[in-house]
């Protein structure tokens, strides 16, 4: 894994989603680049008066979406730097997983610690494992040179995974207040910048 996705990804684990975020689309232009209407950007380095959409759980994560262009058809520069963007951000979304995995697995540990049965405990231990194995299959995916297929693709297997780390958290998981709430943001902010079956999200 190069420097800068090792840099987004740590980011991501350490300081969560708009930190990571921040550091996928540093030195982006974004109006230029984005696919779509909207792109997710740190809501700190949104100039003011800027358009933006707001969502009100990706607030709480200090995500804002900006309205954009989109970016020219054809324009092989916009697409270069989409492709390094929809890299860095999966990293962040790997960083971010392995963030919430944490947290659940804490959330998990006095609670399976007890009576629960065994089946139950090795169910879980099993999800966490296949998750962990999951991620470290997707850092090598994603370095897969000049192909947004395999880049768009690793964002689809981060979706799911968000769903499975999600439901170690049983109800709280699905909490605006929760910070699991970051991995439902996170689909948000890939579906506008990861170009997937034919365009943005």
């Amino acid at each position: 894994m190069t420097t800068a996705l090792r840099e987004c990804e740590r980011l991501a684990r350490d300081e969560g989603l708009a930190a990571g975020l921040a550091a996928a689309v540093a030195d982006t232009e974004v109006a230029a680049t984005a696919p779509g209407r909207f792109a997710a950007v740190p809501a700190r380095s949104v100039p003011d008066g800027a358009p933006v959409r707001r969502h009100r759980v990706a607030d709480h994560e200090g995500v804002v979406f900006l309205e954009t262009p989109g970016s020219p058809d054809g324009a092989t520069g916009a697409a270069d730097a989409l492709l390094a963007v929809g890299r860095r951000l999966a990293a962040v979304r790997i960083g971010l997983t392995r963030r919430l995995l944490d947290q659940a697995v804490e959330h998990l540990s006095g609670r399976l610690a007890g009576d629960e049965p065994l089946i139950r405990k090795q169910l879980v231990v099993g999800a966490v494992a296949d998750t962990v194995a999951e991620l470290e299959l997707l850092r090598e995916q994603i370095l897969a040179p000049d192909d947004p297929v395999a880049v768009a693709d690793a964002h689809g297997r981060l979706d799911d995974l968000g769903w499975e780390v999600l439901k170690l958290f049983g109800a709280a998981g699905y909490i605006a207040d929760h910070p699991a709430r970051a991995l439902h943001v996170s689909v948000l902010v890939g579906n506008t910048w990861v170009v997937r079956d034919g365009g943005p999200a």
